[in-house]
């Protein structure tokens, strides 16, 4: 994704309180046009289970274990974490 200049009409007084606090005014700004336009931002540095916390390496196409992304809950998930919610489902359908 490439970043592109932008001329924009901010508040002379909002924009010294930002200086005066080091706030970022373009990452600010970009937050603000995500959120308007419900654009959700995907940390990917993460190495941790959103369920036990447990460190592990990202699963590739060439090693299934490891962490996963999974939609539509939008959390990484460990490879043991995820076998315990598949067995739960399964035993909920049965």
């Amino acid at each position: 994704m490439s970043k592109q200049h932008l001329n924009l009409s901010v508040d002379s007084e909002l924009i010294k309180r930002a200086k005066e606090r080091f706030a970022n005014i373009s990452d600010i700004i970009e937050n603000a046009i995500r959120d308007k336009l419900e654009i959700i931002q995907v940390d990917t540095s993460v190495n941790k289970c959103n369920f036990c916390k447990r460190e592990e390496k990202k699963a590739t196409a060439d090693n299934l274990e490891g962490l996963t992304w999974l939609c539509p809950d939008e959390v990484w998930i460990c490879s043991r974490c995820l076998r315990e919610k598949i067995k739960l489902q399964i035993m909920k359908k049965t």
